[in-house]
């Protein structure tokens, strides 16, 4: 039975309701699963005898989803990764992380309402979530499934990942920064939004995608291989991209969604940007 109510797809609030029941699903059942690989591997007290030996911040409640998924993506040295790190392969070490720090900006999205609360804004929820949690076996993975399955009755296979950049990119990295050396945003930065609706995907190998057509910058507009090579460049790991109406690219950083650069609309997806 899913621990999550169905969502009515037509009513907003419903989709709404769903997508941070998930994230909160989803963080409890990842605690959870902490929790009962340290009290094998420790003990029951794990935690308090954690907070009094100084190796985490005392009176810290990593139920709360902020709190642990914060932990787990900017303190490397959290006690709160052996579990994981005893089960994901280390080579897959980076990626997992990567797409952990990209639901916690997911989860300040939702939180704040600062998206367009819509079926391809919970399918690309799920899909992340579901691509995190199977590797841990969390029972989460069962709800993202049924998500799925309520949002594309026939959910196509997934692709495989995109290969690393090719070096031989730094060249048009290179053409490409001359014609930002003026801008007055430090790579980022905060970006409060507002953004369009539309979301991308920057990928390892300088790739940008629009998340809902899978269409690529590159197949579109002339140029837009030396944008994604500059992006990829000011953020090695990829991941989300959201833009502003302005065309100021946001990446997540950590804790916010910061500036990578700023695009004019003949640069960007024809009629995504006024």
């Amino acid at each position: 039975m899913s621990r999550i109510a169905t969502p009515n797809l037509e009513i907003t609030t419903q989709i709404h309701a769903a997508g941070l029941g998930l994230i909160n699903l989803f963080t409890s059942d990842l605690f959870d699963f902490i929790d009962s690989a340290m009290k094998k591997t420790i003990g029951k007290q794990w935690l308090t005898d954690m907070q009094i030996n100084n190796l985490g911040p005392g009176e810290v409640n990593y139920r709360d989803p902020s709190v642990l998924l914060k932990e787990l993506v900017n303190v490397g040295g959290t006690p709160l990764r052996k579990p994981i790190s005893a089960l994901v392969p280390k080579a897959q070490w980076k990626d997992f992380y990567d797409r952990l720090s990209e639901v916690l900006g997911c989860r300040h999205l939702w939180v704040h309402n600062d998206i367009t609360t819509d079926t391809d804004e919970l399918k690309s929820l799920s899909i992340l979530i579901k691509k995190v949690s199977w590797l841990l076996e969390l029972p989460v993975t069962t709800e993202c499934a049924e998500l799925l399955l309520l949002i594309d009755p026939e959910e196509p296979e997934e692709k495989p990942e995109a290969d690393e950049p090719d070096a031989v990119l730094s060249e048009i990295v290179s053409a490409f920064q001359s014609l930002t050396e003026n801008e007055d945003a430090q790579v980022g930065s905060i970006v409060s939004g507002p953004y369009i609706s539309h979301t991308y995907t920057l990928h390892l190998n300088a790739g940008i995608r629009d998340r809902k057509t899978d269409q690529l910058l590159a197949d579109l507009i002339g140029g837009g291989d030396a944008l994604g090579a500059l992006l990829i460049a000011r953020k090695p790991s990829g991941g989300r991209l959201r833009v502003t109406p302005e065309g100021v690219i946001a990446a997540y950083f950590g804790e916010n969604w910061g500036y990578l650069g700023k695009v004019e609309s003949k640069m960007w997806f024809p009629g995504h940007l006024s």
